[in-house]
């Protein structure tokens, strides 16, 4: 009875240990630079690189496939000038620079295919963006004197990547990739007072530790 409990064991152990050689999780960060497209004034959204920082799920289903999942917290920052008039004579009084800054929940689930004989890969599918905070710095803005801005709570759209995994030890590696977040909706709030859509783009570069489990 033990050797067969013993023998049901091992069977049990050498499955699991398969199953979870399937998998990788990782930690990243990075930088961004978010852009909007669309409508003819999308030129005059000044943006600034931006941060994030996340986690990676990845499951693999051959060599050379796998499903590849991340959990990304962003900031995404856009700036803007305020030029005022005065009331007579239309002469220019002064000027405010403020920032809006967005904080993002970003989940994107992707395909990834890893080159034969080489540490390169790519990763294309759909992505979701959550809109967890929108924040200014102007009271100029608590007036209801805003521009056209990005204004739904949830955006959506493909991903496309290309990097490199550059490897540590056996299970231990590390990964520089280059995403592009390409929106395929409208993401106004104000659309009865513009006719163009206004989609949103983010590039990313991502630097992060990948652990097999």
């Amino acid at each position: 009875m033990k050797k067969k409990l013993l023998l049901l064991f091992i069977i049990i152990g050498s499955f699991t240990s398969q199953a979870q050689s399937n998998f990788k999780i990782g930690l990243h960060a990075g930088i961004n630079y978010p852009d909007v497209r669309g409508y003819e004034n999308a030129k005059y959204h000044n943006f600034k690189a931006g941060f994030l920082i996340g986690a990676s799920f990845d499951y693999y289903l051959n060599e050379k496939f796998s499903l590849k999942t991340n959990i990304n917290y962003e900031k995404k920052i856009q700036e803007y000038r305020i030029t005022f008039f005065s009331y007579y004579g239309g002469i220019e009084s002064g000027k405010q620079d403020f920032n809006r800054e967005i904080a993002l929940l970003n989940i994107p689930v992707l395909l990834k295919y890893e080159f034969w004989n080489s540490n390169f890969f790519v990763n294309a599918g759909p992505f979701i963006n959550f809109v967890l905070s929108d924040k200014t710095d102007s009271e100029y803005l608590q007036y209801g004197n805003r521009p056209a801005l990005e204004s739904n709570k949830i955006d959506t759209g493909v991903s496309f990547g290309l990097g490199t995994n550059i490897s540590l030890t056996n299970k231990h590696e590390l990964t520089i990739e280059i995403r592009d977040d390409l929106g395929l909706i409208d993401t106004r709030g104000d659309s009865e007072y513009y006719n163009d859509a206004l989609k949103s783009n983010m590039i990313k570069l991502m630097i992060g530790w990948n652990l097999g489990i």
